[in-house]
């Protein structure tokens, strides 16, 4: 599995009709950082799911006083690095807001061209744990579309993107580009 961003036109054109899909956020990107993710086959598509920097009140829970990450569902998988003090959350993949890219749409990232020594660090441990998990992702990444697809009633998936609607939002840019 390798890391990419998408372009900004894409990611904007998405957003107007699904503001729940991540944003580039353009106006207030660091350096020129945007939003990175894995990309898997699914549906005849390339399906792009978000890396997110970790949240206190999202990706942990609180046990007798102490901060504990959460357990990885269906819907995020919690990217964890075993450091000197213990285990470390890293990051999540968002397999709830993945979507579908136009291969022209994907920017590959060049992790050894990253000048930030500290971020570069980061995403190599996430990428670690990606390569290592990657049937894990996958396996998730198609019991969520084929629940979605189905209808499933459970909370979890209910609260995802319309896979099939950003499929065919998808479908409408590439209409657009021919």
């Amino acid at each position: 599995m390798k890391l990419y961003s998408i372009s900004d036109n894409y990611i904007s054109y998405l957003r107007e009709e699904f503001p729940r899909v991540f944003s580039n956020k353009e106006d207030v990107r660091i350096h020129t950082r945007k939003y990175l993710g894995v990309v898997i086959s699914m549906n005849n598509y390339n399906y792009y799911i978000p890396l997110s920097s970790p949240k206190i009140e999202h990706d942990y829970i609180d046990i007798d006083g102490k901060k504990v990450i959460r357990k990885s569902s269906l819907i995020v998988i919690r990217i964890v690095s075993d450091e000197p003090k213990g285990k470390e959350l890293k990051g999540t993949l968002q397999i709830g807001t993945m979507i579908p890219v136009p291969y022209s749409e994907l920017i590959e990232y060049d992790i050894d061209s990253e000048a930030d020594f500290n971020y570069k660090n980061l995403v190599w441990k996430e990428m670690q744990f990606i390569r290592k998990n990657e049937k894990l992702i996958i396996k998730n990444a198609k019991l969520l579309y084929n629940k979605k697809s189905a209808g499933s009633e459970e909370k979890i998936v209910k609260n995802c993107l319309d896979f099939k609607a950003v499929e065919k939002r998808c479908d409408s840019w590439e209409e657009q580009k021919r």
